[in-house]
């Protein structure tokens, strides 16, 4: 044994004790295996079959719920049935003192029922964002063949005459259903659907480009997301003030301004599929 590899340690009384050292090497660390797209391909597949064993699951059982329910539902025509409902009496013979709108479907819709309607303004907010997401355009050889598919498409010289003479009165239409919609049958959703066929009549008969000049990427987000924000706000007040205590002066406004942010935000939702849709861009 080398002197190198041996180590002496004196104790008292003892004869140094030879101690070998002996050098470890430290392991080295296996690089990590990259998934392949066969491993990709495997997760996949794996997820869609777990996929579509749930999708089963949750069918079965939405089915199982929805059949006890339509058998649980009293027969038609019992004599136990009730023959009065009190909730109806009550919209139609206080809706206009309660919520301030003439239009009693109004104040059913934008006031007794506010959270409903305020749910279904969630779901096409969150419908446009998922769309967004799935059809979005993020390469830039997808862009450019849109934008020469949008610049080489021939324009319809008939269309857009027409439109020239339609859409004024689309537009004045579709305004005077969403500000009167609280005293008059229309309202949000039937302004804004207005409004949003009045912008894709635009973009089919003059192009996408000449709506892009107005109604940008940047505006089309303001606009969704202010009139969501102005309906949550809007309804919080009404809440918060008690609801049926609030003047009917004051309700009429509220109700007002509920209908124009439920406006805004179907009118942005129309535009976006289309948009979305047809060139995977605003």
């Amino acid at each position: 044994m080398s002197e190198e590899n041996v180590f002496s340690k004196w104790v008292d009384g003892e004869k140094p004790v030879p101690l070998k050292a002996e050098w470890q090497p430290v392991p080295e660390k296996k690089p990590k295996k990259k998934p392949s797209a066969i491993d990709d391909k495997k997760r996949f597949d794996g997820f869609m079959k777990l996929y579509a064993k749930c999708a089963v699951v949750i069918s079965v059982l939405m089915l199982i719920v929805l059949f006890i329910g339509a058998v649980a539902l009293p027969e038609f025509a019992a004599p136990g049935n009730p023959t009065d409902n009190e909730v109806v009496h009550r919209y139609v013979g206080s809706a206009e003192h309660e919520t301030g709108a003439e239009n009693v479907i109004a104040g059913m819709i934008l006031n007794y029922r506010g959270f409903d309607t305020f749910g279904e303004s969630c779901v096409l907010f969150l419908a446009v964002c998922c769309v967004m997401l799935l059809l979005w355009a993020t390469n830039d050889k997808l862009k450019a063949e849109a934008a020469a598919c949008e610049k080489t498409a021939p324009r319809d010289a008939i269309l857009a005459n027409v439109a020239r003479l339609l859409l004024p009165c689309v537009l004045c239409f579709g305004m005077c259903v969403l500000f009167n919609g609280h005293v008059s049958p229309g309202g949000g959703f039937s302004g804004g659907s207005i409004l949003g066929a009045a912008l894709i009549l635009f973009a089919v008969a003059f192009g996408a480009e000449a709506v892009q000049r107005f109604f940008t990427e940047k505006v089309f987000n303001t606009v969704r997301i202010t009139g969501l924000m102005i309906y949550a706000v809007m309804f919080g007040v009404y809440i918060y003030q008690g609801a049926n205590a609030v003047p009917s002066n004051l309700a009429r406004y509220i109700v007002l301004v509920i209908d124009i942010a439920v406006g805004l935000v179907v009118m942005s939702t129309m535009y976006g599929f289309y948009s979305f849709y047809t060139k995977g861009e605003l």
